[in-house]
This record gives structure tokens, sequence and C-alpha cells, in this order.
């Protein structure tokens, strides 16, 4: 891995002036070693207040945190990561098409698959939510290939639930490629994926007006795209893995065999004259030309997307740090002639057996989407500083420099669309060297200052400046910041037919921009420096009517106004204007009477429960961080939703939280990060005192 000072001192050497536009910021950042050195003394000024109960509350939790590190080293913090027991169903399913079934993993993960059932009969994507079709047929189908009576009561439960909403003709894309690969589904109801879309990139350069409507694999999102190339070979060679006819589903559809109609018009736009409906059109005459393909097409393009497999896959074994690539490229590589005792295989494998949690208590395996410890230990290390914590001890310093050595510098995905840009960010997980993001550089850089500089350690401005280029240049035209790239935004994937979860862009959002706002604002740029400006005019651009923001990637309104007043706040903007004074009234107008806030991930769907639903600690956190920020620490309440965070905190520490406030993909994937109960309230409680005792933000 490539993470090493003298890789960094390489990098600027060979790419000094890529990025042209950021010459002028040079005089700014020449004073980031002299910032860095103040703000790092600032987290051992521990304060006390005239609450012995709120003191109590936060040394409680400074400790238990503090307990929470990762094992065996301790140099961060690791946390697991919920999203659905669908996860594990497809495993099983992955060990069977691959001829790799391990039967006392496979045993585990049908525990934990049925432990994840409600007594309705079906899956959710997120607790107490309503049932999820996909999931919960690819969780009847698994534990049926695991070895379960399909007349068991949870398993005549779970079909009963399913036929009665329309069956398996109703399954998402994704689930009707599965069951086409084991016989179960007819390909011509699954959309086109042809593999020569590897190859557009390739193509000699077009004219301009062309080029920017013809679409690639880049303008995809990336976590589409890593796993749409393994994807599109497996629908390109359609193997067929059979099943013993008491492990197949047939007794899932509702129409007979006789009148089932395979077809993929549910999933764009109806009408022929409208953009989805050419697009449909155009897909159906793609399918159609499928046999005319000529085998020297057929094999370049495979080719090409074997090459771009095996290019992207990370030291580590993964496909961008997340499990559904890496499952498909597990099912996808043997096809194109990789043994399965290849090295690279083998090492995938490996990744996947990490993303594995045990739960004794149904003695079942936890497949998890990925990991999050650089998310949990940026967060971690600034609660801890925020709540007074020594960071310059030598056990803290270590966590700084965890971080450090995970910084990414080498050109990923992202580079293709800004290859002036010298690398310099971070990733989410342990490894995912292709797809550093976003939001994670901007916490992790805000983390950092707060480590200080020891003697001897002058490369660390350079890493802290080298990681402030690479966020700056990565905004987007419209002023915002989105997760991983730029520019993946052209409203036409919208349209594809393969995209029935609407989740294959990654444009600019408000959080992920409030993130790096916020950011900025911790490194002295105000509003009087051009990207901060942009930024928060695309921030008011998209606020709500109701006076909040959407939250891309946390649930959902309460998420989005913490990100963007938080962020505003700290780069100098007037908190007393309108726009904000309305967002503030929005969050007093959801806060329960008990004091506290929640969101269901249901508001996605129904904008109607923006800002309601059962209450959590990390939503009040977020609701009280916001508040703060606006200039409201002395309302009464924000003080109710202190005392309710005081009040729910258990006694050594911790608070209980099952509701997911964690959004993968709204509408269609949610997350619970067990850390966010631990590190947002902790930063709420520090910020409430720091300000009652005059301390000013930081």
């Amino acid at each position: 891995m490539a993470r090493h000072t003298q890789t960094l001192h390489r990098e600027l050497t060979r790419r000094k002036g890529r990025h042209k536009a950021l010459r002028a910021i040079d005089h700014e950042l020449d004073r980031l070693e002299g910032l860095v050195e103040s703000f790092g003394s600032r987290s051992a000024r521990a304060t006390r207040s005239n609450d012995p109960d709120l003191d109590r509350a936060i040394d409680a939790q400074v400790r238990r945190l503090l307990d929470l590190r990762e094992k065996p080293h301790r140099d961060c913090w690791n946390a697991e990561l919920d999203s659905n027991a669908g996860l594990g169903a497809q495993y099983i399913l992955m060990m069977r098409f691959t001829g790799q079934v391990d039967a006392e993993k496979q045993r585990k993960i049908a525990n934990y698959t049925r432990n994840w059932q409600t007594p309705g009969g079906w899956w959710s994507i997120h607790e107490g939510g309503p049932g999820h079709l996909s999931y919960t047929i690819t969780c009847y189908w698994a534990l049926k290939v695991a070895g379960d009576d399909p007349e068991a009561p949870h398993m005549r439960r779970a079909r009963d639930w399913i036929l009665a909403q329309g069956g398996a003709m109703r399954a998402g894309v994704e689930l009707r490629l599965q069951m086409a690969l084991f016989g179960q589904f007819d390909w011509e109801g699954v959309p086109p994926i042809p593999p020569w879309l590897v190859l557009l990139p390739y193509l000699p350069r077009l004219p301009g007006v062309i080029e920017k409507r013809l679409l690639n694999i880049y303008d995809l999102s990336y976590w589409c795209r890593i796993s749409l190339v393994p994807m599109s070979v497996l629908y390109e060679l359609k193997p067929l893995c059979r099943l013993p006819e008491t492990q197949g589903i047939s007794e899932l559809f509702v129409e007979p065999p006789t009148e089932r109609r395979f077809s993929f018009d549910s999933y764009t736009d109806p009408g022929i004259f409208t953009l989805g409906g050419i697009i449909q059109l155009g897909a159906k005459v793609v399918k159609k030309l499928e046999p005319a393909i000529g085998p020297f097409i057929r094999k370049v393009a495979l080719g090409k997307a074997r090459d771009w497999i095996v290019s992207h896959q990370d030291d580590s074994g993964d496909w961008g740090g997340i499990y559904p690539p890496v499952m498909y490229n597990l099912m996808a590589l043997p096809l194109l002639g990789v043994s399965p005792d290849d090295p690279r295989v083998k090492r995938a494998w490996q990744a996947l057996d990490r993303f594995m949690i045990y739960h004794p208590e149904c003695d079942g395996l936890h497949v998890q989407a990925c990991v999050s410890p650089v998310w949990d230990t940026a967060w971690s290390l600034t609660a801890l500083a925020e709540a007074g914590h020594d960071m310059g001890r030598p056990e803290m310093q270590k966590h700084f420099e965890w971080l450090y050595a995970r910084q990414i510098f080498r050109d990923g995905d992202w580079a293709v669309k800004n290859p002036d840009a010298i690398p310099g960010g971070w990733c989410f997980q342990f490894f995912n060297d292709f797809y550093p993001d976003l939001d994670d550089t901007a916490v992790v850089l805000y983390s950092l200052l707060w480590g200080g500089f020891r003697k001897g350690k002058c490369s660390r401005t350079e890493q802290v400046r080298i990681g402030l280029e690479w966020l700056l240049s990565m905004q987007n035209k419209d002023g915002g910041w989105s997760a991983f790239e730029t520019g993946v935004d052209k409203t036409l994937v919208n349209h594809i037919p393969f995209n029935d979860l609407d989740n294959m862009l990654d444009p600019s959002t408000a959080d992920v921009t409030g993130h790096v706002l916020e950011t900025l604002g911790h490194f002295g740029f105000g509003r009087e420096f051009k990207p901060v400006d942009r930024g928060i005019a695309f921030v008011k651009k998209l606020q709500d009517p109701c006076g909040a923001w959407w939250g891309r990637w946390g649930v959902n309104y309460i998420y989005g106004t913490h990100g963007v007043l938080c962020g505003l706040a700290q780069v100098g903007e007037d908190m007393s204007q309108p726009f904000v004074r309305k967002a503030v009234e929005w969050l007093y107008s959801v806060q329960q009477e008990s004091g506290a806030w929640g969101e269901d991930c249901e508001s996605y769907r129904d904008k109607q429960l923006a800002g309601r639903g059962e209450a959590t600690p990390s939503q009040t956190a977020w609701a009280l961080m916001a508040l703060m920020a606006a200039g409201e620490v002395d309302d009464p309440r924000v003080a109710r939703g202190v005392q309710w965070l005081l009040r729910t905190q258990k006694p050594r520490g911790g608070w209980d939280e099952s509701k997911f406030t964690g959004t993968g993909f709204p509408n269609a994937f949610y997350l619970n990060y067990h850390f966010y109960r631990e590190y947002f309230p902790l930063m709420a409680l520090a910020r409430y005192r720091n300000l009652k005792c005059g301390l000013k933000p930081v």
C-alpha cells in the first residue's frame, strides 16, 4: 500500500503543478503548520461545568469510548455495521454458484438470516421497517438452499407474504439477474448489461457534443460501476448453475409457467416519447441485437472487462471495499479463465471473511456490507478532543499516526474526470485505494487538527496540505461536493432500465458539502474564499421549503440539516439570516415532548415523516449540534434535548439505539452504525458544556 512519506514526496515531485487552479491558494495553506500547532493545544483544555450530571455523563462516555477501541492493537475504532440479512443470503447463493460451499459458514449465516425475519414473515431493510420483497425472496431462497424445510412455519409465513405482494415476477433487477443465473427466471426479463460498456472509455475522442451525450462506466457511481462490470460478464455469458428441484423457487410465482410474461418495461418512464421511453426502446433494440454481436467484439469486450476487474482489485483482495462487487467478481472471474486457486481469487474470499462478525446469541454470522474504521476513528478522536481529553498523550498520538498512514497517494477512478489533481484523500474502510471519498477526507482532516504536529513531523504538514488540495480540487461545477468523484451527475443515467433503485449517480449533496465547509472553516477559510462561497450558494439552493435539508448519507432531514448548519457556522455565515432561522424553527417543530429528536428511514419515501420517528441518541445529537451552531445554546428547548441524553445514558456510558440512522441508498439500503450512538452524543454534550462555560466553538 502506497502510504509512506517517501511515496508522498515522490508524488509531489512528479506531479508538481498538476492542478493549476490551486496555485492561488498556496499562500493560504502556507500558514497551515502554525494553525495546527495552536489547534492541537486546545484539546488539553478540559473544563468543568456547573452541572455535575453533565460532567459525569461526559466523563463516563470518554472512558467508554476509549474502551471501545479496536482490539488487539487498539489503534483505531471500528464498529459493527448493520445493514440487512439479504447480504448473507446472497453469500449462501454465491457459494453454491461458485461450488465453494462451506457447510459450517452456511449454517451460521442461515441462523443469522432466520434471526432477522419478522413475525409477519418478511425481511426488512431497516429495524421496524416494512417488508422488502426482493430481500425476502432472497432470504427465503437461501434458507431453502441451506436446507430449511419449505413447509416449516417460518418458511410458510415468508412464502405467503411474498405471494401476497405479487410474487417473484415483481422482484428487482439485481435479483432477476441472480435468479436467471440459477434458471429460476427468464433472461428476457433482465435489462441488458452489455460488457461493451467497458469499451466506451477506450474509444477515440469524439466531438464534444456527441461525447457529452454518450454514457460509459465512469458516468456511473463507483459503487455501481464496480459491480456492473462483473455483472455484465455474467449477463453476456449467461452461465447456468443448476439446482435440485427441491431448492428452486417456482412456488414464489403467482402466475403459472405458461402465463409468465418476462419484460423490463416497469423500470423506466412510460410513454414512447418520453426520455425514459426512448431509452427503454433502445434497450429493447440492444437486447434483440445481442445474437448479432460478433465473436470478435464479444471477445474484445470480455477481455477488457477482465482487465478492468483485475486492475481494480486492491492488494487486500477487495474491490471498492464493499461486499457486492467482491461477490460478483468472485462469480465472474472463473468465467474469464481465472482459476479458483488463483491468488487473486483467494485474497477475495479472505477479504469477505473480514466482513463477517459472529453473533453468539443466535450462533450466526453477520455478513457486513462494509467496514468503517477511518470514519469511526476520525469522529471518535474529534468527540474525545471536544470533551477535553488530552490528545497529546502518546496513546492518543498513535491514533493520529494511524490516520496519517491511511492517506492514499495514488490515482483512483476519480482521476478519470479530475486528472490534474494530486491524490491525497482518505477512504471509509481499511482498504479502498481506488475510491477515497470526500466525506471521510473532510472529517479526517478536521480530526487531525486536534493532534498537533510533534517535532520532527513536518511531513505531516505536507500530508494535511495535500489532503486539503485534493478535497478542494474535487468540488463540482455546481459548487457542491459529491461523495466520491466529480461530474458523475448525468441525469440520463436515471433512465437506464437497469437502474430500478435510482442509485447510479453521485451528485453533489448538502450533507457532504456541509462537512467540507465545516472542515474548511476549521482551517480558517471563510466565505471570502471562492470555493467556500460557491459551496454556500449550493446548499442554499438545496434547502427544502420546510426549512430543512435532505440527507443523502444519513437519516434524513435531521442529518442533512445538521451537516449544513454546522458547516455554515464554521465558515462565518451570518446565522441570523432568514433561511437559517427557518431551519432552526423546523428543528424545533419536530422536537418531541421528551426533548429528543428522531426520524424514520421511511421519511425518504414519505416526506410527511420528515423529522419524525422513534427518538434516537444520534439524531438528537445532530439536532442539538445544529441548533448550537445556529446560536441556540441558551434556548430551554436545547436544554431539554441535553437532559434527554443525560437521562437515557446507561450508567457506564453509551446509549441504546436499534433504529437505523445511516443511509446507503435511499429507499433501498440503510445502515446502523453501532458507534453513532457513542461519539455523536458525546460531541453534542461536550459542545454544550464548552459553550455554556464560555469557550468559543472550535
